[in-house]
């Protein structure tokens, strides 16, 4: 009598509910289930990548150079046919110089099936280390996060999509975790994990209450993540925020005919410029992006942070005469699309505040990873005795 009065209750409790609760708990279910194994993935490799450079800078001995004292940097043409003379390439896609005692970087990627990115001092001129970016572990990381390791354009829709699922159940998950009625029990089990409780209670309040308080910031890794994986995404984030207005992703191109205004070449011209307005080389991270083909531009970038990208101001000069073709607003002037559009790389790393809410990302991207492992095990610990795999209708 005492079993079937409780079961009558229980029945009682769950009708009790509003289909919207009952919904989204479907949601959360089958949506988690889907998603699960791709969400593991690509929040592990998440946590793995956040302390990619400063890791780097540890064990690689190539990534940090003594200064010399009054060292001068080597203008970027010199940096560039040196590792092209040491490695053979046709051509290089950039020359970034990282601050006074970082080695420069001059990366080749003309050849898709054979990045590599060549390490140089660039005070001597000494280069240091080739990186084959097919063999690298960082790489592999990265695209075990940015498409599962299958071909691109099967596996960055297959994340891309899988993040926007994960989004949702995070929306779910508030659902189910918004208590019926505030009360000091209910306040415990929202906000508080029983360390010392039985496997199933611990299991269920590591999924609850750390599904909470990792919310906010999941929700802004997910939705960062989906402006670089779904173009239709990323244009809806710009319209939004700009206030209508759409992204314009016009190229710009060199005239073939010009001839160059100088007997030196064009890079050693606009590096030379940056020093002559004030830059200062040694406080500021330079990045020289080399024109594709004739008709391609120079693009340079001056960002005063080692650790973010999005204060970076950058310029995009006509090859040969060197004429302005576009610059970047400065983040206070551009319309709120460009502004979101430039911070979205800092917000999806965790690097926006530098190193504290780089360690914020880490934590939360652990806890993300968790969280389809601690839902299936709720699931199957209920479900256990199931004989075949339903969906049922709330």
């Amino acid at each position: 009598m005492a079993k079937s009065s409780t079961q009558k209750k229980k029945k009682k409790n769950k009708k009790g509910r509003s289909y919207f609760y009952r919904f989204s708990a479907w949601l959360h279910l089958w949506l988690g289930l889907i998603s699960g194994i791709v969400v593991v993935i690509v929040s592990l490799t998440a946590a793995i990548l956040v302390f990619e450079k400063e890791i780097k800078e540890v064990v690689e001995s190539y990534q940090i150079i003594e200064t010399p004292e009054e060292g001068k940097f080597l203008p970027p043409s010199v940096l560039s046919d040196l590792v092209k003379d040491e490695y053979g390439f046709p051509s290089v896609y950039s020359v970034l110089y990282r601050g006074p005692n970082k080695s420069a970087e001059v990366p080749y990627y003309a050849d898709r099936t054979n990045y590599q990115v060549a390490y140089i001092n660039p005070y001597t001129g000494e280069v240091l280390h080739n990186r084959y970016l097919n063999d690298d572990f960082w790489r592999f990381m990265l695209e075990g996060h940015y498409q599962f390791w299958l071909p691109r354009n099967i596996g960055k829709p297959v994340v891309a999509y899988s993040t926007l699922i994960f989004v949702i159940t995070l929306l779910t998950g508030l659902v189910l975790w918004w208590p019926k009625r505030w009360t000091k029990s209910t306040k415990d089990a929202s906000f508080k994990i029983k360390w010392n409780a039985k496997f199933k209670r611990l299991n269920y309040d590591l999924h609850n209450v750390f599904g909470f308080y990792t919310l906010l910031v999941a929700l802004i890794f997910g939705l960062t993540g989906m402006v670089y994986g779904m173009k239709w995404f990323s244009d809806f984030a710009y319209w939004s925020a700009s206030g209508g207005q759409t992204n314009e992703r016009s190229r710009m191109v060199s005239d073939t005919l010009l001839t160059a205004n100088s007997s030196k070449k064009d890079q050693d011209v606009l590096f030379q410029n940056l020093i002559d307005q004030g830059v200062d080389l040694k406080e500021n991270s330079i990045n020289i992006k080399y024109p594709r083909g004739t008709n391609g531009i120079w693009s340079i970038s001056v960002n005063p942070s080692f650790v973010s990208r999005w204060q970076a101001q950058t310029i995009h000069y006509e090859q040969r005469s060197l004429k302005i073709l576009k610059e970047e607003p400065k983040l206070s002037d551009a319309n709120g699309g460009e502004q979101l559009m430039r911070v979205n790389y800092d917000l999806h790393v965790g690097s926006i505040g530098g190193i504290w809410t780089k360690i914020i990302a880490f934590f939360v991207c652990i806890i993300c990873t968790s969280l389809p492992i601690t839902g299936f095990i709720i699931w199957w610990k209920k479900n256990k005795k199931w004989k075949g795999l339903r969906f049922p209708l709330p």
